[in-house]
Protein backbone atom coordinates (compact mmCIF):
# COMPACT_ATOMS: atom_id res chain seq x y z
CA UNK A 1 0.00 0.00 0.00
CA UNK A 2 1.36 3.41 -0.99
CA UNK A 3 2.08 5.84 1.83
CA UNK A 4 1.88 9.60 1.75
CA UNK A 5 3.68 12.13 3.85
CA UNK A 6 3.21 15.65 5.14
CA UNK A 7 5.80 18.39 5.52
CA UNK A 8 5.83 19.96 8.97
CA UNK A 9 7.67 23.22 9.56
CA UNK A 10 9.55 23.74 12.79
CA UNK A 11 11.80 26.27 14.44
CA UNK A 12 14.13 26.09 17.39
CA UNK A 13 14.44 29.07 19.70
CA UNK A 14 16.43 29.93 22.82
CA UNK A 15 14.15 31.21 25.56
CA UNK A 16 14.62 33.74 28.37
CA UNK A 17 17.43 35.36 26.44
CA UNK A 18 18.08 37.54 23.39
CA UNK A 19 21.39 35.79 22.68
CA UNK A 20 21.63 32.59 20.63
CA UNK A 21 22.98 29.56 22.51
CA UNK A 22 22.08 31.07 25.87
CA UNK A 23 18.81 30.50 27.71
CA UNK A 24 16.76 27.32 27.30
CA UNK A 25 16.36 25.72 23.84
CA UNK A 26 12.89 24.83 22.58
CA UNK A 27 11.54 23.18 19.44
CA UNK A 28 8.24 24.46 18.03
CA UNK A 29 6.42 22.25 15.49
CA UNK A 30 3.65 23.89 13.46
CA UNK A 31 0.60 21.69 12.92
CA UNK A 32 -1.71 22.80 10.05
CA UNK A 33 -5.50 22.69 10.48
CA UNK A 34 -5.72 20.07 7.76
CA UNK A 35 -3.67 17.51 9.69
CA UNK A 36 -4.05 15.79 13.04
CA UNK A 37 -1.09 14.39 14.92
CA UNK A 38 -1.66 11.51 17.32
CA UNK A 39 -0.24 11.56 20.83
CA UNK A 40 2.19 8.82 19.80
CA UNK A 41 3.41 10.89 16.85
CA UNK A 42 3.91 13.95 19.03
CA UNK A 43 5.77 11.88 21.59
CA UNK A 44 8.02 10.38 18.90
CA UNK A 45 8.82 13.84 17.51
CA UNK A 46 9.64 15.16 20.99
CA UNK A 47 11.93 12.17 21.56
CA UNK A 48 13.70 12.89 18.28
CA UNK A 49 14.36 16.52 19.20
CA UNK A 50 15.43 15.34 22.68
CA UNK A 51 15.14 18.81 24.19
CA UNK A 52 13.63 19.42 27.60
CA UNK A 53 10.39 20.40 25.82
CA UNK A 54 8.89 20.51 22.34
CA UNK A 55 5.66 22.38 21.63
CA UNK A 56 3.07 21.65 18.95
CA UNK A 57 1.54 24.88 17.71
CA UNK A 58 -1.82 24.14 16.11
CA UNK A 59 -2.69 26.57 13.34
CA UNK A 60 -5.17 29.13 14.56
CA UNK A 61 -8.64 29.85 13.17
CA UNK A 62 -9.58 32.40 10.53
CA UNK A 63 -8.31 35.95 10.72
CA UNK A 64 -11.56 37.42 12.11
CA UNK A 65 -11.35 35.29 15.24
CA UNK A 66 -9.54 36.13 18.46
CA UNK A 67 -5.83 35.37 18.11
CA UNK A 68 -5.86 31.97 19.81
CA UNK A 69 -3.66 28.94 19.34
CA UNK A 70 -3.89 25.47 20.87
CA UNK A 71 -0.47 24.42 22.17
CA UNK A 72 0.58 20.96 23.36
CA UNK A 73 3.77 20.62 25.40
CA UNK A 74 5.83 17.42 25.39
CA UNK A 75 9.05 16.30 27.04
CA UNK A 76 10.93 13.32 25.56
CA UNK A 77 8.99 11.09 27.98
CA UNK A 78 5.50 12.57 28.24
CA UNK A 79 3.06 15.47 27.96
CA UNK A 80 2.98 18.38 30.41
CA UNK A 81 -0.14 20.39 31.36
CA UNK A 82 1.92 23.58 31.50
CA UNK A 83 5.55 24.68 31.32
CA UNK A 84 7.00 28.16 31.43
CA UNK A 85 9.79 28.34 28.87
CA UNK A 86 7.69 26.60 26.17
CA UNK A 87 4.92 29.16 26.77
CA UNK A 88 7.22 32.18 26.47
CA UNK A 89 9.25 30.77 23.57
CA UNK A 90 6.19 29.74 21.56
CA UNK A 91 4.48 33.06 22.27
CA UNK A 92 7.45 35.13 21.11
CA UNK A 93 7.71 33.12 17.90
CA UNK A 94 4.02 32.75 17.04
CA UNK A 95 2.94 36.30 17.82
CA UNK A 96 5.97 37.96 16.22
CA UNK A 97 5.40 35.91 13.06
CA UNK A 98 1.68 36.72 13.09
CA UNK A 99 2.29 40.44 13.52
CA UNK A 100 4.94 40.74 10.78
CA UNK A 101 3.97 43.46 8.34
CA UNK A 102 2.03 45.34 11.03
CA UNK A 103 3.09 48.58 12.68
CA UNK A 104 5.54 46.72 14.92
CA UNK A 105 5.43 49.40 17.57
CA UNK A 106 2.72 48.19 19.90
CA UNK A 107 1.50 45.34 22.09
CA UNK A 108 -0.26 42.37 20.51
CA UNK A 109 -2.68 40.34 22.65
CA UNK A 110 -3.31 36.63 22.11
CA UNK A 111 -4.23 33.42 23.90
CA UNK A 112 -2.90 29.87 24.21
CA UNK A 113 -5.05 26.89 25.07
CA UNK A 114 -2.89 24.40 27.01
CA UNK A 115 -3.89 21.37 29.05
CA UNK A 116 -3.72 23.36 32.32
CA UNK A 117 -6.08 26.07 31.03
CA UNK A 118 -6.20 29.29 29.05
CA UNK A 119 -3.12 31.51 28.96
CA UNK A 120 -3.58 35.22 28.18
CA UNK A 121 -0.60 36.73 26.38
CA UNK A 122 0.77 40.16 25.61
CA UNK A 123 3.68 40.59 23.22
CA UNK A 124 5.72 43.80 23.10
CA UNK A 125 7.03 43.90 19.52
CA UNK A 126 9.83 46.46 19.94
CA UNK A 127 11.18 44.71 23.03
CA UNK A 128 10.54 41.14 21.79
CA UNK A 129 9.03 40.48 25.19
CA UNK A 130 6.15 38.10 25.97
CA UNK A 131 4.05 38.39 29.13
CA UNK A 132 1.90 35.39 30.02
CA UNK A 133 -0.81 35.21 32.66
CA UNK A 134 -0.18 31.62 33.56
CA UNK A 135 -2.61 29.03 34.88
CA UNK A 136 -2.03 28.52 38.59
CA UNK A 137 -3.55 26.57 41.42
CA UNK A 138 -0.75 27.00 43.93
CA UNK A 139 -0.80 24.24 46.51
CA UNK A 140 1.59 23.81 49.44
CA UNK A 141 1.67 20.14 50.41
CA UNK A 142 1.40 18.99 53.99
CA UNK A 143 4.47 16.83 53.46
CA UNK A 144 7.87 18.54 53.65
CA UNK A 145 11.28 17.49 52.40
CA UNK A 146 13.82 16.98 55.16
CA UNK A 147 17.47 17.94 55.42
CA UNK A 148 18.24 14.20 55.37
CA UNK A 149 16.38 13.91 52.05
CA UNK A 150 18.45 16.78 50.68
CA UNK A 151 21.86 15.56 51.83
CA UNK A 152 21.19 12.07 50.52
CA UNK A 153 20.75 13.50 47.01
CA UNK A 154 23.36 16.26 47.39
CA UNK A 155 26.37 14.94 49.38
CA UNK A 156 28.46 18.03 48.52
CA UNK A 157 25.95 20.17 50.39
CA UNK A 158 26.18 17.75 53.31
CA UNK A 159 29.97 18.11 53.34
CA UNK A 160 29.87 21.90 53.09
CA UNK A 161 27.44 22.06 55.96
CA UNK A 162 29.55 19.66 58.05
CA UNK A 163 32.60 21.89 57.52
CA UNK A 164 30.62 24.89 58.74
CA UNK A 165 30.71 26.76 55.41
CA UNK A 166 26.96 27.26 55.55
CA UNK A 167 23.92 25.91 57.32
CA UNK A 168 21.07 23.87 55.85
CA UNK A 169 17.47 24.20 56.93
CA UNK A 170 15.69 21.36 58.69
CA UNK A 171 12.81 21.19 56.20
CA UNK A 172 11.87 22.44 52.73
CA UNK A 173 8.37 23.03 51.31
CA UNK A 174 6.90 20.95 48.49
CA UNK A 175 4.75 23.15 46.25
CA UNK A 176 2.67 22.56 43.11
CA UNK A 177 2.02 25.51 40.81
CA UNK A 178 -0.69 23.48 39.02
CA UNK A 179 -1.69 19.84 39.23
CA UNK A 180 1.05 17.91 37.47
CA UNK A 181 3.95 20.29 38.20
CA UNK A 182 5.54 20.00 41.66
CA UNK A 183 8.83 21.30 43.05
CA UNK A 184 10.79 21.03 46.27
CA UNK A 185 11.83 24.63 47.00
CA UNK A 186 15.28 24.53 48.59
CA UNK A 187 16.63 27.83 49.90
CA UNK A 188 20.41 27.94 50.35
CA UNK A 189 22.41 30.52 52.27
CA UNK A 190 24.64 31.80 49.50
CA UNK A 191 25.95 31.26 45.98
CA UNK A 192 28.85 29.19 47.32
CA UNK A 193 26.34 26.58 48.44
CA UNK A 194 24.41 26.90 45.17
CA UNK A 195 27.59 26.17 43.20
CA UNK A 196 27.95 22.84 45.03
CA UNK A 197 24.66 21.49 43.69
CA UNK A 198 25.10 18.65 41.20
CA UNK A 199 22.98 16.40 39.03
CA UNK A 200 22.58 12.92 40.48
CA UNK A 201 22.03 9.34 39.37
CA UNK A 202 19.13 9.14 41.83
CA UNK A 203 15.78 10.25 40.45
CA UNK A 204 13.63 12.31 42.78
CA UNK A 205 10.86 10.28 44.41
CA UNK A 206 8.29 12.00 46.63
CA UNK A 207 5.78 9.78 48.37
CA UNK A 208 2.87 11.13 50.36
CA UNK A 209 1.80 14.13 48.28
CA UNK A 210 -1.66 15.39 49.13
CA UNK A 211 -4.60 13.47 47.71
CA UNK A 212 -5.45 14.49 44.16
CA UNK A 213 -1.96 15.88 43.51
CA UNK A 214 0.08 12.69 43.33
CA UNK A 215 0.29 12.33 39.53
CA UNK A 216 2.96 14.93 38.94
CA UNK A 217 6.37 15.79 37.57
CA UNK A 218 8.65 16.63 40.50
CA UNK A 219 11.97 18.44 40.61
CA UNK A 220 14.27 20.16 43.09
CA UNK A 221 14.49 23.93 42.70
CA UNK A 222 17.43 25.48 44.55
CA UNK A 223 17.50 29.22 45.17
CA UNK A 224 19.45 31.99 46.86
CA UNK A 225 17.93 35.36 47.67
CA UNK A 226 20.10 38.31 46.63
CA UNK A 227 19.83 42.03 47.33
CA UNK A 228 16.62 43.58 45.96
CA UNK A 229 16.76 45.54 42.70
CA UNK A 230 16.29 49.31 42.63
CA UNK A 231 12.61 48.88 41.72
CA UNK A 232 12.23 46.65 44.80
CA UNK A 233 12.05 43.53 42.64
CA UNK A 234 13.34 40.52 44.54
CA UNK A 235 16.47 39.06 42.91
CA UNK A 236 17.16 35.34 43.06
CA UNK A 237 19.69 32.88 41.64
CA UNK A 238 18.28 29.43 40.95
CA UNK A 239 19.03 25.94 39.67
CA UNK A 240 16.57 23.16 38.77
CA UNK A 241 17.78 19.57 39.10
CA UNK A 242 15.92 16.36 38.39
CA UNK A 243 18.17 13.30 38.45
CA UNK A 244 20.80 13.54 35.72
CA UNK A 245 19.07 16.57 34.17
CA UNK A 246 19.68 20.25 34.89
CA UNK A 247 17.42 22.82 33.26
CA UNK A 248 18.84 26.20 32.20
CA UNK A 249 15.45 27.91 32.66
CA UNK A 250 12.30 26.60 34.32
CA UNK A 251 9.39 29.01 34.09
CA UNK A 252 6.99 26.71 35.93
CA UNK A 253 9.42 26.28 38.85
CA UNK A 254 10.16 30.01 38.90
CA UNK A 255 6.41 30.72 39.00
CA UNK A 256 6.03 28.10 41.72
CA UNK A 257 8.76 29.74 43.81
CA UNK A 258 7.53 33.30 43.25
CA UNK A 259 4.00 32.25 44.15
CA UNK A 260 5.16 30.52 47.32
CA UNK A 261 7.29 33.49 48.45
CA UNK A 262 4.41 35.85 47.73
CA UNK A 263 2.07 33.80 49.91
CA UNK A 264 4.62 34.12 52.72
CA UNK A 265 5.41 37.81 52.30
CA UNK A 266 2.70 39.50 50.23
CA UNK A 267 -0.17 41.69 51.38
CA UNK A 268 -3.72 41.71 49.93
CA UNK A 269 -3.79 43.69 46.67
CA UNK A 270 0.02 43.95 46.48
CA UNK A 271 2.04 43.26 43.31
CA UNK A 272 5.41 41.58 43.92
CA UNK A 273 8.14 41.42 41.29
CA UNK A 274 10.89 38.81 40.94
CA UNK A 275 14.02 38.77 38.76
CA UNK A 276 15.33 35.22 38.55
CA UNK A 277 18.65 34.21 37.00
CA UNK A 278 19.12 30.52 36.15
CA UNK A 279 21.47 28.42 34.02
CA UNK A 280 24.67 30.30 34.90
CA UNK A 281 26.59 27.16 35.90
CA UNK A 282 25.68 25.56 32.56
CA UNK A 283 26.91 28.51 30.50
CA UNK A 284 23.31 29.20 29.41
CA UNK A 285 22.29 32.21 31.50
CA UNK A 286 18.53 32.73 31.51
CA UNK A 287 16.68 35.83 32.74
CA UNK A 288 13.17 35.16 34.03
CA UNK A 289 10.84 37.91 35.26
CA UNK A 290 7.71 37.24 37.28
CA UNK A 291 4.97 39.45 38.68
CA UNK A 292 2.60 38.10 41.33
CA UNK A 293 -0.61 40.02 42.00
CA UNK A 294 -2.15 39.20 45.37
CA UNK A 295 -5.93 39.01 45.62
CA UNK A 296 -7.77 41.68 47.58
CA UNK A 297 -9.01 39.14 50.11
CA UNK A 298 -6.55 36.23 50.25
CA UNK A 299 -4.36 34.14 47.98
CA UNK A 300 -3.00 34.96 44.53
CA UNK A 301 -5.00 36.65 41.78
CA UNK A 302 -2.50 36.51 38.90
CA UNK A 303 0.98 35.20 38.12
CA UNK A 304 2.63 36.81 35.10
CA UNK A 305 5.67 35.16 33.51
CA UNK A 306 7.78 37.49 31.35
CA UNK A 307 10.67 36.77 28.97
CA UNK A 308 12.19 36.91 25.50
CA UNK A 309 13.29 34.38 22.89
CA UNK A 310 15.56 34.32 19.85
CA UNK A 311 15.23 32.06 16.81
CA UNK A 312 18.12 29.70 16.10
CA UNK A 313 16.99 27.40 13.29
CA UNK A 314 14.07 27.07 10.84
CA UNK A 315 13.48 23.89 8.83
CA UNK A 316 10.89 21.26 7.93
CA UNK A 317 10.66 17.48 8.06
CA UNK A 318 8.51 14.78 6.47
CA UNK A 319 6.06 12.71 8.49
CA UNK A 320 4.38 9.65 7.00
CA UNK A 321 0.61 9.48 7.28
Amino acid sequence: MATSSIQLDFVTVDVFTNTRYKGNPLAIVKVPRSYTLSQDQKQAIAQEFNLSETTFLHERGSANQTITWTVDIFTPSGELPFAGHPTIGTACHAISEFSQGGPGDGTVKAKFKVKAGLIHLEYDSPKNLARASIPHDLHVHAKVWSRADLTQLQPRLAEGSRLGNFQLKENYPIVSVVKGMTFVLIELEDEEALNLVRTTDQSLAIDGLDEGWTDSFAGTYFYVQLADKEDEAKALRTRMIEGTFEDPATGSAASDLAGYLSLQEGRPGQTLKYVITQGVEMGRRSDINIEVVMADDSGIEYIYLVGSAVQVRKQSFSLHR
